[in-house]
């Protein structure tokens, strides 16, 4: 090696929603920190596709069961919830306070436009990280995350992986979003898209339209239906209504001839929703700068995650996270969504065994590309749950560092829920008081 290594506690791949709450979870944790996007600018899948829909978090009674880093994130949809209206977001919103949080932490470093492109191995531990871009560097540290969407740290670790649907490895459709202003709302049924009675009848009010549209073969769009959400202040949507079939994240190739095709399919749309008069005046703002991938690598993990687990409500004694969203399966055929909600107590729980890669000892994955099924994997991919996975695998990093401990399974989980819960995250099982640093180790 002809470079010294810049080194740091922690390591973090990726800057999505995952990325960012391991990253806020172990600088508040006086680590050493070291974020590293590809993209120019953080935000991930929540940002640069966004769908607007803060998807649920509550169990069957209404109780959230995510909080901690995610209510800073989304705090209306925590105090002003009700059911009657859509819980959404903005998505510059959403990056500003991503911004906001990662600059207020003194501990944690930031580089965009970076991509780890090599990774080096000794003895089932990774030594260093290999980095170009915006930066050419050596880094290292005790513990790597992997808070890529699609486990790509992990790959280039060489960890075993799953990709696609079971049988025939094909993914869920892809999908891009875009936004539409400039709608006479006074023309519409129901007037308040806010609520969830206007969206669903606006829907009804558009499908004409996108069926016509079909029938005469103007779009090679395969969904059936319109699907569309509010922005938070009422006066806008984001229609989540393409979709693209054949996109695989591992194939840079089909990414690229996914969003053009995704990019039709939304013009064509817009195209046929302009008939409707409260749309004539209509503004196509924009198509989401990045298509919006459902699904890619999952790690094998010490524990796969299945969806009897989801739909049984699982327990499990190393439950460091929870989720309560359905399987939402966006078929990799084209077909009909698979909506399948969990069953009372309406959550499961996400174990820590899930976020450790079989084969290599100081890794964790903190994203949607934990170990689990192509059914379970609909379900938790949400930013919800990526949140939480990201928060606990934030936090059992730095418990690994200040303890000492050589291997990631050694972190024990009541450890993690104790500091989980003192942070304000949901939790159940057993909690374990922690000695917690008393100095940054950069102090030591």
């Amino acid at each position: 090696m002809n470079k010294t290594a810049l080194e740091f506690d922690i390591i973090i791949a990726g800057a999505g929603v995952g990325g960012i709450s391991a990253a806020l979870a172990a600088s508040r944790l006086q680590m050493r920190v070291l974020l590293i996007e590809q993209a120019e600018e953080v935000g991930g899948t929540g940002v640069f596709s966004s769908v607007s829909l803060v998807c649920t978090f509550r169990d069957s009674w209404g109780k959230p069961i995510t909080g901690g880093i995610h209510r800073e994130l989304f705090p209306a949809a925590y105090t002003h919830y009700s059911e009657k209206l859509v819980p959404t977001y903005d998505e510059q919103e959403l990056k500003a306070a991503y911004e906001s949080l990662l600059a207020a932490e003194p501990t944690l470093t930031l580089w965009t436009g970076c991509e780890v492109y090599r990774v080096d191995q000794q003895d089932g531990r990774i030594v260093r990280l290999h980095v170009q871009g915006n930066r050419t560097a050596v880094v290292t540290s005790k513990i790597y995350l992997d808070a890529t969407a699609d486990g790509n740290l992990s790959a280039l670790a060489g960890m075993a992986y799953s990709l696609g649907r079971e049988g025939d490895g094909k993914l869920q459709s892809a999908t891009a979003t875009f936004k539409v202003s400039g709608i006479d709302r006074s023309l519409l049924k129901e007037p308040d898209i806010r609520q969830w009675s206007a969206i669903h009848s606006l829907r009804k009010e558009l499908l004409p339209y996108y069926l016509d549209m079909k029938a005469a073969g103007r779009t090679g769009n395969p969904r059936q239906g319109v699907t569309c959400f509010p922005y938070p202040n009422g006066e806008a949507l984001l229609f989540n209504s393409t979709s693209v079939l054949d996109v695989d994240p591992t194939r840079p190739d089909s990414v690229i001839s996914g969003k053009e095709e995704g990019i039709r399919q939304a013009q064509e749309l817009f195209e046929a929703i302009r008939q409707h008069p409260a749309f004539h005046q209509a503004k196509l703002d924009y198509i989401a700068p990045k298509l919006g991938v459902r699904e890619g690598r999952r790690i094998v993990g010490e524990y796969e995650l299945t969806s009897e687990d989801c739909l049984q409500s699982r327990r499990f004694e190393d439950m460091v996270a929870a989720c309560a969203y359905a399987l939402d399966i966006h078929s990799p055929d084209g077909g009909a969504t698979r909506l399948e909600s969990i069953p009372e107590p309406g959550y499961y729980h996400i174990p820590y065994r899930s976020l450790i890669p079989k084969g290599c000892a100081n890794l964790l994955l903190s994203s949607r590309c934990i170990s689990g099924t192509h059914e379970a994997h609909s379900s938790y991919r949400i930013m919800a749950s990526v949140s939480a996975i990201g928060e606990a695998a934030g936090t059992a990093a730095a418990i690994c560092v200040f303890q000492g401990l050589q291997d990631v399974r050694d972190v024990k989980p009541a450890h993690i829920r104790f500091i989980l819960q003192l942070r304000g995250q949901f939790v159940e099982g057993g909690v374990e008081r922690i000695q917690m640093p008393a100095s940054p180790s950069w102090a030591e």
